[in-house]
């Protein structure tokens, strides 16, 4: 099982808090950060990470699925 790590964040995506749950596989992930939502009013979202991997993240408001991408590096030029 992976062990995946849910930030509850607020609306400016300041992650006040975290949890971490294992789940076999990303999608079974995603009811687990809908019930985080239901148990943490104040959250606006939870961002949910595979150790440095961005998995997705879970609106309070639009719940669908959205991706999350980490920053991409830039490349000095050549």
């Amino acid at each position: 099982m992976t062990l995946y790590t849910f930030h509850l964040c607020d609306a400016d995506g300041f992650s006040a808090s975290f949890e971490a749950h294992e789940a076999p596989y990303d999608s079974a992930a995603y009811p687990v950060a809908g019930r985080l939502l239901d148990a943490h009013a104040s959250a606006d979202h939870v961002a949910v990470w595979d150790g440095e991997r961005p998995v997705f993240r879970r609106d309070r408001d639009a719940p669908g699925i959205a991706p999350t991408s980490a920053p991409t590096p830039t490349a000095p030029p050549a």
